[in-house]
């Protein structure tokens, strides 16, 4: 009498299944939940907490409950998930989990590794489909990119009506909504005129304009008296230097006046007037 071959193996969890008994071995993996959070052990050598993360998915657990469970070892070790328990315990909410046999910490890095991050364009075409409320506006940022090819950072800072540029920004700027997908445009054609603009000046000085900080300048000094874009086109491709050692918003403004003024024909038919933050400030 033949011996019976075991089908395709595969493991899940641990748990090692034969698909030739597949029916049989559909409930491999079971979802629990536990109250006693205690019974959690976060092991020394995972990744450390960090309560921004924390505190972003206390949010999410709160609005739409803990969608992913954590993934443990029969010694209730946290091997992937330790945020999400940390942010139960602080809304006093039971953690669903299942359990990975034999799993120890060097299987930490492997998951999370195996997870690859979402990249704002991945953002971007999950929230421009109609299942969400806000897919409008998400689309128009779609149409706004591909027209201006501008980096991502300095785009949605545009977008967002300069929030950072005018003091309003909060402290991680527009990025969290864009995440969430509450993003808002706040003046789509004045985002498209600096755009047209800073794609001028790409042509030139492609990599300042690569750089937020820079683009912000640059929108802040057209806000000064006596500016004049042409002047400011041909001091910029002069006198990039100037921006050489610039480290926060104010070096860069500061930077960016330096730039206009530096060598500045200030008599004859040609001349230009010369532009200051110190009058008017920002």
């Amino acid at each position: 009498m033949k011996k019976k071959k075991n089908g395709a193996m595969h493991t899940i969890l641990g748990n090692k299944i034969d698909y030739d008994t597949y029916k049989t071995s559909k409930q491999v993996t079971k979802v629990m939940y536990e109250k006693n959070l205690t019974k959690f052990n976060f092991l020394e050598d995972n990744r450390d907490i960090t309560q921004a993360k924390v505190d972003s998915l206390v949010e999410s657990i709160r609005r739409k409950g803990q969608l992913i469970p954590i993934i443990v070892n029969e010694n209730f070790d946290v091997i992937e998930g330790q945020h999400r328990v940390k942010a139960c315990e602080k809304l006093g909410l039971p953690v669903s989990y299942v359990i990975s046999i034999g799993a120890t910490s060097k299987d930490i890095a492997d998951i999370n590794n195996s997870q690859s991050g979402w990249k704002s364009k991945d953002y971007l075409k999950h929230f421009s489909h109609k299942n969400h409320s806000n897919y409008a506006e998400y689309r128009k940022m779609q149409n706004f990119f591909e027209e201006y090819k501008l980096p991502f950072t300095v785009g949605i800072s545009l977008l967002s009506q300069y929030a950072a540029m005018n003091g309003l920004a909060k402290d991680r700027g527009p990025m969290p909504a864009f995440r969430d997908g509450s993003f808002k445009i706040h003046d789509l054609e004045k985002a498209k005129e600096t755009a047209s603009r800073l794609i001028k000046l790409k042509s030139f000085v492609p990599n300042l304009v690569k750089i937020v900080k820079f683009s912000i300048a640059f929108v802040k000094v057209q806000s000064l008296e006596n500016f004049d874009l042409k002047t400011c086109y041909a001091q910029l491709e002069k006198n990039s230097n100037k921006f050489d050692r610039c480290l926060n918003q104010e070096d860069w403004n500061e930077a960016m006046v330096r730039a206009y003024n530096f060598s500045l024909v200030t008599k004859g038919k040609k001349a230009s007037k010369r532009i200051s933050i110190r009058k008017e400030g920002f």
